[in-house]
Parts: structure tokens; C-alpha cells; sequence
């Protein structure tokens, strides 16, 4: 039974992180200089394998602010989830039920830099902008700092640390990054590496992870200046865990679905709800679906 509830909870992990660590579309869109972004997202994720059920509930703040960097566009990030991680685990001698106290996860930091088509601009200077390609670099860290115990199977902290590059590439159809019409195409090739943690649950004394690999896709319109929308796509392979040196086998390959809505409600305030769900993996009888809602003040 013992191994059965650490293969469910090792799984539920990785797709629970995976959420937290998604973008989303037009998370790198040009941003003026000196903007400065406080946002609040709830994550809201419901994982079932094999009869299991996992529920997060996550809420995390983040800050962004835009910086000049060589002449080009860049941001930088920090943000931390809070929230709390419930489960129905089906065993054979019945269902265990798991929740933990709400708690802080691991405070992550990040940033971004624009390569190809990203000038840094003005406030002015970004309303008559005519935008086209545009290739950036990103990067994340997460640093083990939230909470975590050992003896539980459900941990919002991960008790490692992990790192997340990516390739933000996108293609603006537009006359200015204003456009009432502005559409984007999308698409961000990514890895996430992980360190090792040496305080797992269950009788080993180590566990690690290969890295995650990826492609996130979005195609994104504008209707007008005020709503925009867009269709979702991530496909992410790897991962496989292992436990005091022995590999379990358990690599993951997942393609998720879904869509976005933004909408703008004053100059300085938007709002963004977004759902997705996995419709497809390679773990037998599994299943994942994710909502997001986002406020941002833009200032």
C-alpha cells in the first residue's frame, strides 16, 4: 500500500507543480518601460489517478517590473503560492483521506529578456510601436523555502530546488501594440530541472528527478481594446523520479488543452480566467483539469 500512495502522490506532485509553474499566453507580451504589475492568481487544480483524487488551491502573488537591459525590453519577477493540497487516496483496504493546514510554498524569482524585436520603449513610444517577431529569454527559480514535512504525503513545498528556462518566440499581427485587432501566435519551448531532496516521504533518504521538458503553445485576438481571448496548448515529457539511486519508471508524457479570457477593466486593472485539461498521458486512468483566475494592477 505504501508504495502504491507514494506513486499517486508522487504523480498528483508533478502535476500540481507543472500548473504553478505555467505561464500562460501573453505572459511575455512588450511591456513599456518602468511598468510595474502586482497580481493575484488562483490556481485551482483537480488531479485523479487510478481512483485517487488530489485537489490544490493556491493562491499566488506575484510582482513584475519592467527593466532596460542593453537597449532591449526585460522584466524581472518574484512570487510565492499560498494555499493547501487535499486527497482521496483509493487503496485496497479502502479510501485515506489527506489535507494539509493552509501554508506558504516556495517563493520563486525570475526574469525575462527580450533578444529580437523587443526595443525598450517609452509609453509613447510603445502606442505607435509596429510589432512583428519577437524572441526572448526566460528564467525562474524556485527556491525551497515553503512548507514541508516529511511524514506527510502531500507537501506544498517541494524541499529542492528547481529551475524553469524557456524561449518565449511569438509573432504579433498589428499596426501599433494597441491595435484593437492585435493577434499573437505563440510559442515557448522550455526545461525545468530539479534539485534533489533529502528528506522524501517514506523510507528512502533521497529522491530526485530528471528534467521536464516542454512546448507551450498560444494563439491569442484582440475584440476591441477592452477582451481578448486565446487557445491553449502544452505538451510536456519526462521527469522520472528516483528513489536512493533506483529509477521508478514512472516519466511522464502529457498533452493539455484549454483556453483564456482577458478582459480589461479599466486602464490599470485587468482580469484573466483561464481552464485547461489534460487530454492525453501516459499514466493509465488519469486525469487533470485547472482553473485559473488572475487580477493585475498595472501602474
Amino acid at each position: 500500500m505504501l508504495i502504491r500512495i507514494m506513486a499517486a502522490a508522487i504523480a498528483s506532485a508533478l502535476t500540481i507543480s507543472g500548473a504553478l509553474a505555467q505561464d500562460g499566453a501573453r505572459a511575455y507580451h512588450l511591456l513599456p518601460q518602468d511598468t510595474h504589475i502586482i497580481s493575484l492568481s488562483g490556481t485551482f487544480l483537480r488531479t485523479e489517478i487510478d481512483g485517487s483524487v488530489f485537489d490544490a488551491n493556491v493562491l499566488t502573488p506575484s510582482y513584475r517590473h519592467s527593466i532596460e537591459l542593453f537597449g532591449n525590453a526585460g522584466s524581472l519577477l518574484i512570487g510565492m503560492p499560498l494555499g493547501g493540497l487535499s486527497g482521496a487516496l483509493n487503496t485496497r483496504v479502502g479510501t485515506i483521506e489527506l489535507e494539509t493546514d493552509p501554508a506558504q510554498g516556495d517563493l520563486f524569482i525570475g526574469g525575462v529578456l527580450g533578444l529580437l524585436g523587443s526595443p525598450s520603449l517609452s509609453p509613447a513610444e510603445f502606442a505607435q510601436y509596429k510589432p512583428g517577431a519577437r524572441v526572448s529569454v526566460a528564467a525562474r527559480l524556485f527556491l525551497p523555502t515553503g512548507d514541508y514535512d516529511s511524514s506527510r504525503v502531500l507537501n506544498l513545498g517541494g524541499n529542492r530546488w528547481s529551475l524553469q528556462a524557456s524561449l518565449p518566440i511569438s509573432y504579433v499581427l498589428a499596426d501599433t501594440m494597441i491595435d484593437p485587432d492585435l493577434t499573437t501566435f505563440e510559442i515557448m519551448p522550455f526545461v525545468q530541472i530539479f534539485g534533489d531532496n533529502a528528506d522524501p516521504f517514506g523510507p528512502a533518504s533521497l529522491s530526485s528527478q530528471d528534467p521536464v521538458f516542454g512546448l507551450e503553445g498560444h494563439i491569442t485576438r484582440n475584440f476591441g481594446r477592452n477582451l481578448w481571448a486565446a487557445l491553449d496548448a502544452t505538451y510536456e515529457f519526462g521527469g522520472e523520479t528516483s528513489t536512493d539511486g533506483v529509477a521508478r519508471g514512472d516519466a511522464q508524457e502529457v498533452l493539455t488543452l484549454g483556453a483564456t479570457l482577458g478582459v480589461s477593466l479599466t486602464s490599470s486593472v485587468a482580469l484573466r480566467l483561464s481552464y485547461d485539461e489534460v487530454v492525453y498521458s501516459n499514466v493509465p486512468e488519469s486525469d487533470a483539469r485547472t482553473f485559473r483566475a488572475t487580477s493585475a494592477l498595472r501602474f
